[in-house]
């Protein structure tokens, strides 16, 4: 025997919305809730079906698309007239009027744009400096009379870790 309540019967949105229109009528508000949540799950079924679909037409053009523009920029690669740049930036979103390409140059990093040490960047890792100078004991400010060390295990924050690691450098004369 073939139970019933084991066999789902998939539910259009039309059949549930004329369900919902009896339930309402016959002012049955179990119902109206129980058909309104099928209904919902019917629509999202169906927006899941057509993005996936739409998903799926992307993916395959995906590395078409990108075999076009590999082709073009190794060409203009191979003429050399790309020897300035370091990468291609291509954007062209369907729909609106945005279409932008960037050629990529990699830049140096300023020097002395924010605080800390204009330009020295320490050649030691916060392990071998805790090493050195982790037992010595903080002079001054909040941390005053705590050891490095514990300062630097009583704070994950990274500003915090940073400062700490610059006072640690400049207590081991590296700064």
């Amino acid at each position: 025997m073939v139970d019933e309540q084991a066999i789902e019967v998939v539910k259009t949105q039309a059949d549930l919305i004329a369900e919902m229109k009896q339930a309402v009528d016959s002012g049955d508000w179990k119902a109206v809730s129980r058909i309104s949540s099928a209904i919902a799950k019917v629509v999202a079924a169906e927006e899941k079906a057509e993005k996936d679909a739409k998903l799926a037409a992307v993916v395959g053009l995906t590395e078409k698309v990108k075999a076009a523009f590999d082709k073009i920029v190794q060409k203009l690669t191979e003429t050399g007239e790309l020897d300035a740049a370091d990468g291609v930036w291509y954007v062209n979103d369907f729909g609106e009027t945005l279409t932008s390409c960037r050629l990529l140059k990699s830049a140096p990093k300023a020097k002395g744009t924010s605080g800390g040490t204009p330009g020295k960047k320490l050649n030691i890792t916060t392990s071998e400096l805790l090493a050195q100078v982790g037992e010595s004991v903080i002079e001054g400010g909040d941390l005053a009379g705590m050891s490095f060390k514990k300062a630097y295990e009583s704070n994950t924050d990274g500003n915090f870790r940073y400062k700490l690691r610059t006072k640690m450098a400049k207590k081991a004369g590296l700064i």
